[in-house]
């Protein structure tokens, strides 16, 4: 006999409403899908076929359904939604485009301070995206002057050098707008 929480159909549902409440705090998420495992225990008997493991989680309810009840209780927590992909390029456009201009008259801090302020008001990312967003953004000011320096004890701060330290500065926020392209796609996927 098998624990009907091992059951994969069980497990692929419970991480679905961990990913449909996102947005939640992670102690209430954690709460909510502790319920959800203690009620299907509680329902499901041991060794439960896959008819039977699926007709309990259909009475339950969608992993969407789930999470959006248990975001509308919480107060000040609204729910994904996606943006217009041409804000969503803007916000990474404009986050990507600093990198390499950083040091440069301080164009790149014009573009990488609206870019996380960008990121923390749209409605298409969770608190963990947003921070990671705003550390990518503005992670040149650190990175650059780091990667420059062993090209300046090296051979001297050429132009070369500035360039790669440059390139190599580009590396994170392009990760970082690729992380949060492939989130803001997602959700568009799943509110078509």
């Amino acid at each position: 006999m098998s624990d009907p929480l091992t059951h994969p159909l069980v497990r692929t549902y419970l991480a679905s409403v961990d990913k449909e409440a996102a947005v939640l705090s992670g102690d209430r998420r954690r709460d909510l899908v502790a319920d959800l495992r203690e009620h299907i225990e509680s329902v499901l008997p041991q060794g439960a076929d896959d008819a039977t493991v699926q007709q309990a989680l259909d009475q339950l309810g969608t992993p969407r359904e789930i999470a959006a009840a248990a975001i509308a209780e919480e107060p000040g927590v609204n729910p994904l939604q996606p943006e217009s992909n041409a804000r969503t390029t803007l916000t990474l456009g404009m986050m990507v485009l600093a990198a390499p201009f950083f040091w440069v008259l301080g164009i790149g801090l014009v573009l990488a301070v609206p870019a996380a302020v960008r990121i923390w008001r749209s409605t298409a990312w969770t608190r963990r995206d947003k921070r990671l967003g705003s550390i990518c953004a503005l992670s040149p000011l650190l990175v650059t002057p780091a990667a420059a320096a062993p090209f300046a004890f090296a051979d001297g701060l050429g132009l070369a050098a500035l360039i790669g330290a440059f390139l190599i500065a580009m590396v994170i926020p392009l990760a970082g707008a690729i992380r949060l392209g492939r989130s803001a796609a997602r959700l568009h996927l799943h509110a078509a």
